[in-house]
């Protein structure tokens, strides 16, 4: 049964970071970033202000976290910082312009959230520029 304990497989908290940061990254990049980025001019007017900020600040705001953010994450460089920031913005998406509905893309919203805040949680792990420069994390 010590077969079952998979003692044989090392752990290794650092590499599962690495991965949740790159799929998590990639995936927010690919399928949301890229295309408000993209969509810039006709996007920028009519986007939902959720939080009191205005249409066009809150559009600067989300896509600059969906790309560049995410990008960064996957880089580890302030990890934790842009982490933190993208966990705000699924959860604002969960919670306000999802109303908590766990159907259409407000499952979607709340599990890329919670693997945001798990890596604002934990930091960018050892396989990040933020550990080869000594930022903490």
């Amino acid at each position: 049964m010590s077969f079952l304990k998979l003692n044989f497989i090392p752990l290794n908290k650092d590499l599962g970071l690495l991965l949740v940061r790159i799929i998590l990254g990639a995936c927010m990049i690919y399928f949301h970033g890229w295309d408000k980025l993209m969509n810039f001019d006709t996007r920028f007017h009519t986007f939902p202000n959720v939080i009191g900020i205005g249409n066009e600040a809150s559009y600067l705001l989300v896509t600059y976290f969906e790309t560049f953010g995410s990008l960064f994450i996957i880089l580890g460089l302030y990890g934790r910082l842009h982490a933190v920031g993208m966990a705000i913005i699924m959860f604002v998406g969960f919670f306000i312009a999802n109303s908590m509905h766990l159907n259409d893309n407000g499952e979607l919203a709340l599990v890329y959230g919670v693997g945001f805040l798990l890596i604002f949680l934990n930091g960018a792990g050892k396989y990040s520029i933020d550990r080869k420069t000594g930022v903490r994390s």
